[in-house]
């Protein structure tokens, strides 16, 4: 075969054969690169043929990034020291919480005013355990044995009954061997007939009350007897402020002598304010108690006299429990 010049479509064209046998160029989907000089291709005799050598290219898939100079992580910052700490406050140590006491811790702060003979006030609006703490009180003086007189003023004594029933305390037993006896001096306010043995007919005089109170505390001469007497605020109301302060220290020395501990409810703050003082002076013990408006468990206790003499003692939390009476938190 004689390869000739090239034709007009850049190809080489053999000799001796027709143009028209000629296949249509194929177009390179990519650029074909000739060496210079490969071997088996021939080159017409006496004819140079020059070349421009073309650099290859080496292509870099497109997938792959081409080596970069790694950059320079920065620089970190100088370390800052830490201005020290300021150490913690010191705080008080909590005090412990204080452990539940029961209804006789009110026996520990009133140190035998409760169980001497003497004159104890109780004083407190109304709802803030007054007769709860008297009901409490009678309960269990009857456990020890010692006899108690209680004077209804502001209950029925079928309600006194009930209470002290809840508080484990069953009356009847200690009415029926002559240890507990009521005097009813509730009905009659209201002009209704008593059911009950010993009662007052006319409970706003002072004559009356006090002979039914020391006739009855005789009998049991030589005991421990407990006078209740809860309240006096509507006795206070009804007789002349002088009768009623020469006619009740009269009485309180009388059952004083005959070796009974009188205990008597009263709201001070509903009384002339000389006749609290006069009470007050005349008390070897006096206990207030409140109670919180917010919280209707809230209450409290504060030993105001003691002996005759003020007292600074703190004020003790209590709470009222149906079963229990009033338990100290």
């Amino acid at each position: 075969m004689v390869i000739g010049q090239k034709d007009d479509e850049g190809g080489w064209e053999e000799q001796g054969k027709s143009s028209t046998s000629k296949q249509p160029p194929v177009i390179p989907s990519a650029p074909i690169i000739k060496p210079t000089n490969m071997p088996g291709t021939q080159v017409p005799a006496g004819k140079t043929t020059t070349t421009s050598p073309i650099p290859q290219v080496t292509t870099t898939p497109i997938s792959q990034k081409r080596d970069q100079p790694a950059e320079k992580p920065p620089d970190k910052p100088a370390k800052v020291d830490k201005p020290p700490e300021k150490p913690a406050k010191e705080t008080a140590p909590k005090r412990p919480a204080k452990p539940t006491q029961s209804f006789d811790h009110i026996f520990e702060l009133t140190q035998g005013n409760l169980e001497s003979p003497g004159f104890v006030i109780i004083n407190g609006p109304p709802g803030a355990g007054k007769t709860t703490l008297c009901s409490g009180l009678t309960a269990n003086y009857l456990r020890k044995g010692d006899p108690c007189l209680y004077v209804t003023y502001d209950q029925a004594p079928t309600t006194l009954r009930e209470q002290m029933k809840k508080l484990g305390s069953d009356p009847s037993q200690y009415e029926s061997q002559y240890r507990f006896i009521i005097v009813d001096g509730y009905t009659s306010q209201s002009d209704s007939f008593s059911m009950e043995a010993t009662y007052l007919d006319q409970p706003f005089n002072f004559e009356n009350i006090q002979d039914t109170l020391v006739r009855n505390s005789q009998v049991f001469t030589g005991e421990k007897i407990r006078v209740i007497f809860d309240s006096i605020d509507k006795l206070a109301t009804k007789v002349p402020l002088k009768d009623f302060v020469k006619s009740f220290t009269e009485l309180a020395g009388k059952l004083k002598d005959s070796g009974a501990t009188l205990i008597v409810t009263v709201d001070m703050s509903q009384l002339p304010k000389d006749l609290g003082g006069s009470l007050t002076e005349m008390a070897d013990c006096v206990a207030d108690l409140s109670k919180d408006d917010s919280d209707p468990n809230e209450r409290e206790l504060k030993i105001q006299r003691l002996n005759q003499k003020s007292a600074k003692i703190d004020a003790e939390t209590f709470e009222i429990d149906s079963a229990k009476g009033l338990v100290f938190v």
